[in-house]
């Protein structure tokens, strides 16, 4: 009962009720009519958007599709790993400068060393051109030598910027490769728009989707505006406009 008030008290918690009373007094004054359906229509998106229990079954839906796609045996030795790079915060200084990896960019890396470190002569190869002197590969690469990942088994593609231009620019390096020992590693919700980039560069390419964030949550929590529930259906939103961009704009 404390975090769910505490919750309801939140700036997002406070913002979705101030949208409920808004909503409640432009029925009671009767503005313009359009006005009113604009009110309602934000205020219903908001409250939608910030609710757990929306949140997790709009990203649960989008991360069953990586969980569908993960139809690949365990890999075999000498598998490339492919991991595209989360995001960076800031500018770093160096390469040890790993606290500026976002949060799935970490958890992709992490996930792929510790399957690599598993597969006999395996590699990884990590994409992500986002930074200015260090880009997002070149932490990622740093990282997985500090977690004991050789470093002659580890190669960097620091000008992919996008999970289009991974797909373009990594073609003809993985085509080189099997395609049974080819593995793609990003977050679950990624996953599908990723795949889609690789299957029009004409690259088959095995799904190994980590980081799943679709939580089982508890009941009294699960109609509470939060902002984590946000940031879910925000992830959603940008995933399924990417995929609608692939296919009105790439693929044409």
């Amino acid at each position: 009962m404390k975090l769910t008030l505490e919750l309801l008290f939140s700036p997002v918690g406070l913002t979705a009720f101030g949208l409920v009373v808004l909503s409640a007094l432009v029925t009671w004054r009767r503005p313009p009519l359009g006005l009113r359906w604009l009110t309602y229509a934000i205020t219903v998106l908001f409250v939608l958007s910030s609710m757990p229990l929306f949140a997790n079954l709009a990203l649960g839906a989008l991360e069953q599709r990586a969980r569908q796609a993960q139809t690949c045996p365990a890999p075999p030795p000498g598998a490339v790993f492919v991991v595209l790079a989360g995001g960076v915060d800031g500018n770093p200084p160096d390469a040890q400068d790993y606290t500026a990896l976002k949060t799935a960019s970490l958890k992709r890396l992490i996930a792929a060393v510790q399957l690599a470190q598993r597969t006999p002569d395996s590699s990884l190869l990590i994409s992500g051109g986002w930074g200015k002197a260090v880009r997002e590969a070149n932490l990622m690469g740093a990282l997985a030598e500090q977690m004991g990942f050789p470093r002659q088994r580890i190669t960097l593609d620091t000008a992919s910027r996008t999970t289009f231009q991974t797909a373009v620019n990594l073609r003809d390096r993985l085509l080189h490769t099997p395609p049974a020992r080819r593995y793609l590693i990003t977050s679950a919700d990624h996953m599908p728009r990723a795949l889609m980039a690789f299957a029009h560069e004409g690259v088959a390419i095995c799904a190994w989707p980590v980081d799943f964030e679709a939580l089982p949550i508890q009941p009294l929590d699960m109609l509470t505006p939060q902002i984590s529930a946000l940031e879910k259906t925000s992830r959603v939103v940008h995933e399924l406009l990417g995929m609608l961009y692939y296919r009105l704009v790439k693929f044409q």
